[in-house]
């Protein structure tokens, strides 16, 4: 792959400005921090909701966003509305438009649950019209404003509302699509008017799946800047497997065309360098040679899943995907054992382990409703077949994540000197008491957490998955609080795209140093302790 910079003219589609009602003390909010991170990324230009719009009432919200982006070309304001609840309220929809239009005001922004409308016929059709007419891009945000809820969208009143207005470009955004990926490929499928907006598009391949089926012109660039960082979303796309012109079209191309008809000026950016090779690769999508990575925290078997995986069960196309993501190591488990049986997952798994024995670190996932006599068999029954560390995911499966049955899963890696991955380990007391009462154990926390922060102080083998590293200086604080030798990159492959995972750690302000620890030398380093019998040697 060729090495060096491409410049895209990004154009994030989804930032929101002010002090929103969950920023902490020196939490980015700003129109400066999130210009700050435009810059390091290599972000041309933004279009920025103001947090009043999005959580309190439009109009005060769309007033002051017109104030704060005067004077910052790259910044672009957009509107929310109500459906027409009276001019003491809201100027009539015409008027509206024309204000949009003299302030160039390039999208509107509704958000039904926050505000409690339908977007069924008799709410919303006579308010409208007149951005239908003037082909105005509309944004429908499912999720109210401090939900976090996934799979928020509305598709059969999106689609209902994509038909009666076939002229009016729709965009659907959300925090998560979780599993209603078929739900959307059947919208898209029924309007062409329909466009996804990528920040909450958390898919394996899902770029590219959209893209080949639909065209990139059904894709919108976004971040959900500052819930999410922008770093996600943007490696993910860099790194796609689709053509340049479509991976342009997508940054920017696309939306820039839909604000067409407000005539939006456009400022001409060129990057400054990037701060490092790490920040040059997920710019460009092109990765120097020797840059590889290991990762703690993959999933395989996800072709016939409750939620739609692109190509999850092709083995073939996993690794190459890794060989082009420079994924040198993964250690895996199943899917299926998360909402069923776990044997036929591990069956899976253990395949996979046979036919790539130097990609792939087995771990054998076990439910803990089966009883200890019942984990202990199915441990045994991994083991023989070459898996060599454990998953636990007791949530998902219905059993207390703080319930008995957990400690036998610990004591069989203590046994065999195995590394344990736990989605969540509960309290920090648990913890440290399995850490003391099974010391030949490597105790991993699946996903992104300080919550033990003080307990690694004092235990040298626990370790924390970087899986999600969801704000914008998210990799930075949880390196601040464990060090850069305790956090592990995880992917959360196949459930998640595994440049989604390294975005958040390559644009991270961290030394190249610490980012190669995160990135792989963390978790080489324990291979060489823990589950030894399952590296190439």
């Amino acid at each position: 792959m060729k090495t060096g910079t491409a410049h895209y003219n990004f154009f994030d589609a989804c930032c929101m400005i002010g002090r929103h009602v969950r920023a902490g003390e020196g939490d980015p909010h700003t129109a400066d921090d999130l210009l700050e991170d435009m810059d390091r990324l290599g972000i041309a230009e933004s279009l920025v909701v103001d947090c009043l719009s999005r959580e309190c009432h439009p109009m005060p919200g769309n007033r002051r966003i017109v104030q704060r982006t005067a004077g910052q070309p790259r910044l672009h304001p957009a509107w929310a509305a109500l459906p027409h609840a009276g001019d003491d309220e809201q100027p009539p929809p015409a008027e509206l438009l024309g204000q949009m239009r003299r302030h160039r005001v390039g999208a509107l922004m509704l958000y039904p649950a926050q505000y409690c409308f339908s977007l069924d016929d008799w709410c919303v059709d006579a308010f409208l019209e007149p951005f239908n007419e003037a082909r105005v891009p509309v944004f429908i945000n499912g999720n109210e404003a401090q939900s976090s809820a996934c799979d928020a969208i509305d598709f059969p009143a999106v689609v209902a509302l994509c038909k009666r207005f076939p002229d009016l470009p729709v965009i659907v955004s959300g925090r998560r699509f979780r599993r209603s990926q078929r739900t959307a490929y059947r919208a898209l499928d029924a309007c062409a008017n329909l466009h996804i907006e990528l920040s909450g598009w958390w898919l394996h391949r899902g770029i590219e799946t959209i893209t080949r089926r639909w065209g990139a012109r059904r894709l919108i660039f976004g971040s959900h800047w500052p819930y999410y960082g922008q770093h996600m979303t943007l490696a993910t796309l860099t790194t796609a497997e689709i053509e340049e012109d479509d991976k342009r079209l997508i940054a920017g191309g696309n939306l820039r065309e839909l604000m067409r008809w407000c005539e939006p000026p456009h400022v001409s950016y060129s990057p400054g360098p990037p701060a490092d090779e790490f920040v040059a690769y997920g710019r460009s999508g092109r990765r120097p040679r020797d840059m590889t990575f290991a990762d703690c925290h993959g999933h395989l078997g996800g072709r016939f899943n409750h939620y739609h995986i692109p190509q999850g069960a092709e083995l073939d196309r996993v690794v190459a995907d890794m060989d082009r993501l420079g994924v040198e190591k993964c250690c895996v488990f199943c899917f299926t054992g998360i909402s069923s049986d776990e044997t036929v997952g591990n069956d899976l798994v253990a395949e996979a382990v046979k036919q790539f024995p130097d990609r792939f670190v087995g771990f054998t996932m076990v439910n803990p409703h089966r009883g200890p006599e019942g984990m202990r068999r199915e441990l045994e029954r991994g083991h023989a077949m070459g898996l060599r560390g454990v998953k636990l995911i007791a949530g998902y499966q219905g059993y207390p994540e703080d319930g008995p049955n957990i400690e036998e899963a610990c004591r069989w890696a203590h046994e065999h000197g195995e590394i344990v991955l736990n989605h969540n380990w509960g309290s920090a007391d648990r913890l440290e008491r399995f850490v003391k009462t099974y010391p030949k154990a490597c105790f991993v926390t699946g996903h992104a957490t300080a919550a033990y922060a003080a307990v690694m102080t004092r235990h040298r083998n626990i370790f924390v998955c970087s899986c999600p590293l969801t704000g914008p200086r998210a990799c930075e604080e949880l390196v601040a609080r464990i060090g850069a030798d305790r956090l592990l990159f995880g992917s959360d492959l196949l459930d998640l795209p595994v440049a989604w995972g390294l975005g958040p750690i390559l644009f991270a302000r961290l030394s190249p140093n610490q980012k190669r620890l995160v990135l792989g030398e963390n978790l080489r380093t324990i291979l060489e302790t823990y589950s030894r019998s399952a590296r190439n040697t």
